[in-house]
């Protein structure tokens, strides 16, 4: 019989492990932790960031990365919630996934055509689109009350919020496309190493661009959510979503360097977010002090990846001395 490794098991799991006694923590001290009500409000609140999470996480498995969807995701919510009072909701919903495809592209093309470094290129995007939202809307929330729109953000099917929906289909559609597809495939062998990549024929400059595509359509689709579910459009809506998602996502194993990481841990990655956030919340801590936290939170995981990254690069060098 084949002895476990406890250790190994531990490690490959750790994510569960911590997500179990964080749950367990906060149910004894934070107040009204532990219901099912709360537990799909948990589910709801991570839902729209889950969105981009997936769609970062192919991105960061590419070897790609973008800070610009925090910015996006408040454009997203102005125009539809202006485009849907004015016009109608369908002509509304084409303009917001239009704009997230262009967007998409305009930073695939900097990246993989410029070769403008993507922390740069997003870095830009983000202010332009977050200069275009304040002059949009000179600082102010648009509002769209509509009833048959907020029945359906803010509305259930089957027992879960139906905004949860849309990230477990998109949980579904990232897994299946990474484990069984070609194109997963070649998103691991570019950024696991993109000069054997394209010694093997893969166009890595397409995949590049791809991978901002997604991450714009699917931050497209998070922001007609955001504001189906809120009634209004805010360039407020989504200042933390690159945090949060790429906390998320590192959290869940992903590796910021590129060619590792997986749909299903970075659920369980954005769900340990998703109730440390809570908790601190029922803790009643101070916004302020919640950002202290998150930040931290970052850091720590973060250098945990840079941490794993390096050991790794020391174990592989190793490997190739003994070989010689």
């Amino acid at each position: 019989m084949k002895r476990i490794d406890w250790v190994k098991l531990a490690r490959e799991n750790i994510i569960i492990i911590a997500l179990f006694f964080a749950v367990t923590l906060l149910s004894l001290t934070a107040p009204g932790f532990i219901s099912g009500s709360n537990f799909k409000n948990i589910l709801a609140q991570i839902s729209l960031y889950g969105i981009v999470a997936m769609a970062m996480t192919i991105s960061i498995i590419g070897g790609e990365f973008d800070l610009s969807v925090s910015s996006l995701l408040g454009v997203i919510s102005i125009l539809f919630t202006d485009i849907a009072r004015r016009q109608s909701i369908p002509l509304a919903i084409l303009v917001c996934l239009c704009v997230g495809l262009l967007v998409g592209v305009a930073n695939g093309l900097m990246v993989a055509k410029l070769k403008i470094n993507a922390f740069v290129a997003t870095l830009a995007m983000m202010l332009m689109l977050r200069g275009f939202a304040l002059n949009y809307t000179s600082g102010r929330p648009i509002n769209y009350p509509n009833p048959q729109l907020n029945a359906f953000g803010n509305g259930e099917f089957l027992g879960l919020p139906i905004i949860s929906w849309f990230f477990l289909i998109t949980m579904f559609i990232t897994w299946y496309t990474l484990r069984h597809t070609r194109f997963g495939r070649n998103v691991y062998a570019t950024g696991g190493n993109q000069t054997v990549a394209k010694m093997v024929g893969i166009s890595v400059n397409f995949y590049k661009i791809m991978l901002f595509v997604i991450l714009g359509f699917a931050t497209a689709i998070a922001g007609v959510l955001t504001a189906i579910r809120l009634s209004s459009g805010n360039s407020l809506y989504g200042r933390d979503l690159t945090m949060s998602v790429v906390a998320g996502v590192v959290l869940g194993g992903t590796s910021l360097s590129g060619g590792r990481g997986s749909a299903i841990k970075t659920l369980w990655g954005m769900l340990l977010i998703g109730v440390l956030f809570n908790g601190l919340q029922r803790l009643e801590v101070q916004a302020n002090w919640q950002d202290v936290i998150k930040g931290a939170i970052l850091i720590v995981v973060v250098s945990a990846d840079a941490l794993f990254a390096q050991r790794k690069q020391r174990a592989r060098l190793a490997s190739a001395s003994a070989e010689i």
